[in-house]
Parts: structure tokens; C-alpha cells; sequence
């Protein structure tokens, strides 16, 4: 007994000094997964990552509620998508050669997309059955991106709540289909593409304008459509430096690292409040782009600027599922969506907060009330891995983090200043409005008659002789 142990920790130990490693640098082609595990292991989480319409992909191709609701959507949309296939020159109208030949795109591509999902995720799927769910899932998306109209959801053959539920359900991580197949098999080898995702996240605004959209030689490689979608919201394209508030572009290098004694002592944006510092929405650039935060302290005040959001209940599936995103291990990226909820996270703690933040005109709320926003920005903080570096501590894997930081020292030095929240909360007292400033001078004026009339008191003038 005591050798068999010996010989079977000596082979374990053999084993591990022996181990040879794959590659695993990050790539800039991450595949398209499944949610990281720890956050698929918070059911508040995860539920928002779930389609509950349909299904675009192998992770929930199985299952039997979206199968009953969406296989029929998807048939359809797949004939009609061949239909107007056909008619072009290649195909002369023959609906059943356009349809062999998008089969075929599929079938003789199926080696190389099948390199672009993750192991697990194709794992127990012939190949057979990946090519015909590709072919009909891919052919729906490109039908549904084309033709999706809020004002006319009958061109999809969907009632409007059944339009926008499946709308919301393909940006969601789990639910996506590859670029690449969608350039395969579109009707110009992905030259419309750009058209296609303009219409299909506008919900339709860009076809009823008649709007054509040039697709640009420059453009990062979009992985699937929420990676495109996400870098709608950047305004740097992969590679590129971050602006500082000037305008102009700074390497992280060049962004000084904070001071190791700055903790931040406010609470929200109503302590930021007393102290005289006010929001606005930004003025510079696109206003919904997340980096375009800027703090500026002055004598009696401060000045934040965010970016405008609307929140709704498409948005509360969209942000977890682009954090989902950028959290996978494979995908590389400078957190910016996780950083920008880190820095909200910071500011709102109940829906006092989130009403000041809607007064200032930098949240448009459509959510049931207040307290559900600030229910969804706290819940959210708590998943944030920016949570660990975005409060202190700095780190040059993630340079996008310094900025944030950078505007929150600012604001936490703003604040601590004893003398600028006696100037702001003395303005606040005596100059927020003309009946209070005449109140303050009426004040004064009392208290100088109120002092002379005491002196002449003490001091009678002499009587002249």
C-alpha cells in the first residue's frame, strides 16, 4: 500500500512538473460564451441574461420555451430572407438555388465558425445540426436587422411588445450570432452591414429616413452585435489614447497616479450637493459617451459633468450583459462600462439621489419610480471588478480606470475643503434667491441701526456750548 502511494504521488508530481501550457494571451477576437461562471452563480444576475423571446445561437438553441415561441419567428423570417435573396441577378428569382446556395456558405464554412464559440458552448452539437441552426438563425438576423420598425412591427408579423422583447433578447451575450456569419451570409458579403446595425439598433429610424450608411475601412472588427453596440458607445477606436478633459489624447502613462492618501469620504450626490458642487450634462463630444466625465472645483463651487442616459427596462438587461461581456477572461478591453457604473454606483444611494441626478437633466428615468433605479445602480455596483481598482488603487492594465479615479480625487479634495463648504453653504443660505439676499441685507441693516443706536447710547453727543 505505502509503495502504490508513493508511485502515484511521484507520477501526480511528474505530471505537474511536466505540464506544458497552451497560449492563453488574451485575444482580440474573443469568441462568442457564455456569462463568466461567478456571475451566472447570482440568480439576480443572471436572470438578465436569459432570452425570454428567442434564441440566436447553440447556449439556449435547446431550450423548449424558446423553441415554442421563436422557431416559428425564426422559419419564417428565414424563408422571407431567402425570398428576397433570390432576387438577386446570381439567382434570377430561383428560391430554392438561393437557398442551396446560403446552405452551402454554411456548410463550407462550418470548420471556421465553429472556431469562434467557445468549446463548451458548441460541446454535444454535430456538426450537422451547427450547420442548419447557423444557416436558419443567421438568415433570421439578418431579415429581423433589415425590417425591424417600431412603427410597424406588422413587417416582422409581431405585435410591438413581442418586436421589442425580441429586440432586447439579441443584445444579450448569450444569445449572439458571429460578425463573420452575418457577412457570409448577407446580401453583399457584409458591405450593408453598417446600414443593417444603424437600423436594427435605432428600431427601424434609419430605413424609414432612407438613411444609407458607408462602411468605413477603419472600423475595429465588431465580434458580434453587442460588441458593436458597446463601441458605439466608445468614442476611441481600438488602440487609440483616452481624451483628457482638454480634448486632446493622453497615454496612461501620462495620467499621474493619485494620491495614496485620498479616500472618499462622501456618500452621494446630495452630500457632493452641500458642499456646492453641481451636476450638468456634458457639453464636449457625444454626450452618452462614457468617458466624457470632467470634475472643475472653483471658489464657491464645483462643476460635474456626466454623461446622459436614458434608463428603461431594455437597459437593465443591455448594461449587466455588456459587463458580462467585458468580464470575459478572453475578451480584451479597458472596462469601460464598469467603470463608469463604479463611478454612478458612488454617487447614488437611494432615490433622493437618483432625483437629483434626474433634475440636473443627466438621468431621463423610465423606470417604474426612483427607488428602482437606485435599486438597479446599487445591485449592479456590487458585481463590478473595477470595485477593486477603481476606489485607489491604480493599475496600467487598465488605464481607462485612472480617469475615473482622477475625477474622483478631484471631487474628494473639492469636498474635504472646510472653507469651500463654508463659501457654498453660505451662498446657499443667504444668496440662492433675491428674497433671501434682502433678507440678509435687511439683516445687516438692523444689526448696524441696532449698534449705532447703542453707541449713541453709551456715547450721548455733548451739547454744544
Amino acid at each position: 500500500m505505502a509503495d502504490a502511494a508513493r508511485k502515484e504521488r511521484e507520477a501526480r508530481l511528474a505530471e505537474l512538473v511536466n505540464q506544458t501550457f497552451e497560449d492563453n494571451q488574451i485575444s482580440s477576437t474573443p469568441k462568442i460564451q457564455r456569462v463568466p461562471l461567478f456571475l451566472r452563480q447570482n440568480p439576480n444576475f443572471y436572470e438578465y441574461c436569459v432570452p425570454k423571446m428567442i434564441s440566436f445561437g447553440p447556449i439556449h438553441h435547446r431550450n423548449k420555451n424558446l423553441k415554442q415561441q421563436g422557431q416559428h419567428l425564426k422559419s419564417q423570417w428565414t424563408s422571407l430572407y431567402i425570398n428576397e435573396y433570390s432576387m438577386l441577378p446570381v439567382h434570377n428569382g430561383n428560391k430554392q438555388k438561393a437557398a442551396n446556395y446560403l446552405y452551402g456558405v454554411v456548410r463550407d464554412n462550418i470548420m471556421e465558425l465553429k472556431e469562434l464559440f467557445a468549446e463548451d458552448v458548441i460541446e454535444g452539437h454535430s456538426d450537422d445540426e451547427l450547420i442548419w441552426m447557423l444557416f436558419e438563425d443567421g438568415c433570421s438576423l439578418l431579415y429581423f436587422m433589415e425590417h425591424v420598425d417600431d412603427q410597424c412591427p406588422q413587417a416582422l408579423k409581431l405585435k410591438i411588445d413581442q418586436l421589442m422583447y425580441t429586440w432586447r433578447d439579441t443584445h444579450l451575450l448569450e444569445n449572439q450570432l458571429p460578425m463573420k456569419l452575418l457577412e457570409m451570409l448577407s446580401k453583399t458579403q457584409g458591405a450593408d452591414l453598417d446600414y443593417l446595425l444603424h437600423n436594427f439598433q435605432d428600431i427601424g429610424d434609419t430605413k424609414r429616413k432612407g438613411m444609407s450608411i458607408i462602411r468605413l475601412t477603419d472600423m475595429p472588427t465588431r465580434i458580434h452585435i453587442l460588441d458593436s453596440v458597446r463601441s458605439h458607445f466608445l468614442c476611441l477606436e481600438i488602440g487609440q489614447n483616452i481624451p483628457n478633459q482638454n480634448g486632446s489624447s493622453s497615454s496612461s502613462n501620462q495620467i499621474p497616479p493619485p494620491p495614496s492618501d485620498v479616500w472618499q469620504t462622501y456618500k452621494n450626490i446630495r452630500d457632493l450637493k452641500k458642499s456646492g458642487i453641481r451636476v450638468k450634462v456634458t457639453e464636449n463630444g457625444d454626450p452618452w459617451h462614457w468617458h466624457n466625465i470632467s470634475f472643475t472645483s472653483r471658489w464657491f463651487s464645483g462643476e460635474l459633468t456626466l454623461p446622459l442616459w436614458v434608463y428603461n427596462d431594455v437597459t437593465t438587461y443591455f448594461f449587466r450583459n455588456l459587463i458580462a461581456y467585458e468580464m470575459c477572461p478572453d475578451f480584451h478591453n479597458n472596462f469601460e462600462c464598469c467603470c463608469f457604473f463604479s463611478l454612478m454606483d458612488s454617487l447614488v444611494d437611494d432615490a433622493e439621489d437618483v432625483k437629483e441626478l434626474r433634475l440636473a437633466g443627466v438621468i431621463q428615468n423610465l423606470l417604474g419610480s426612483d427607488e428602482e433605479l437606485a435599486k438597479f445602480l446599487n445591485d449592479i455596483g456590487h458585481d463590478l471588478p473595477t470595485k477593486m481598482f477603481n476606489q485607489i488603487y491604480t493599475s496600467d492594465a487598465v488605464p481607462i480606470s485612472k480617469e475615473y479615479i482622477r475625477v474622483r480625487n478631484r471631487i474628494e479634495l473639492h469636498y474635504k475643503s472646510k472653507w469651500r463648504t463654508f463659501l457654498a453653504e453660505t451662498r446657499s443660505t443667504y444668496f440662492s434667491s433675491p428674497w433671501a439676499l434682502l433678507a440678509l441685507l435687511g439683516a445687516l441693516a438692523g444689526m448696524i441701526l441696532t449698534a449705532l443706536q447703542t453707541w449713541y447710547t453709551i456715547h450721548p453727543p455733548h451739547p454744544k456750548k
